[in-house]
């Protein structure tokens, strides 16, 4: 019995560390984009400092934005799955998430002005080459499939139509 009790703390020991270990990494799966982006860019080391300067200093309101966005996303959803919905609800609620929207936006450009006038003329090109030619998420990694070869896309699993 005493094996038994003991395996069951060890696993779930183990099993709460592993949550933790990947609580702390996640987010992190995007690296940090600012250093990629001077990278591609060859900023300057004054330039880095300033652009890391400006993405920490918007970091704090853009992060409680998207927190707020998505604590009214899902009581939005709740809404939605409760038997009867109060649409007045829904749509105070929609109105907030627009309103949080709105300045999460408002930030976002005024960080990317900031961005901008640390840019040389020839590195805001380059940002400016870039971005259209990832501007429809085709980039590497951003492949959405779908058929090739003028099918619907509907199929099972192998690429074979249904029905078939």
């Amino acid at each position: 019995m005493l094996t038994t009790i003991s395996k069951l703390v060890m696993t779930t020991v183990f099993g709460l560390t592993m949550f933790a270990a990947g609580d702390a990494e996640a987010g992190k799966h995007h690296g940090d984009r600012g250093a990629k982006m001077c990278e591609k860019l060859e900023c300057s080391v004054a330039q880095k400092t300033q652009l890391a300067q400006i993405r920490a200093s918007h970091k704090p309101t853009i992060k409680a934005e998207r927190a707020a966005i998505h604590d009214l996303e899902r009581q939005i959803a709740a809404e939605y799955a409760k038997p009867s919905f109060d649409a007045a609800k829904v749509k105070a609620l929609r109105e907030q998430l627009a309103a949080h929207e709105t300045v999460a936006k408002n930030e976002r450009e005024a960080m990317k002005a900031k961005i901008d006038a640390v840019l040389t003329p020839a590195q805001r090109t380059k940002l400016a080459e870039f971005k259209a030619k990832h501007k429809d998420g085709k980039g590497k990694g951003h492949h959405r499939g779908g058929p090739r070869d003028g099918r619907d896309g509907r199929g099972d699993r192998k690429g074979r139509p249904l029905g078939v």
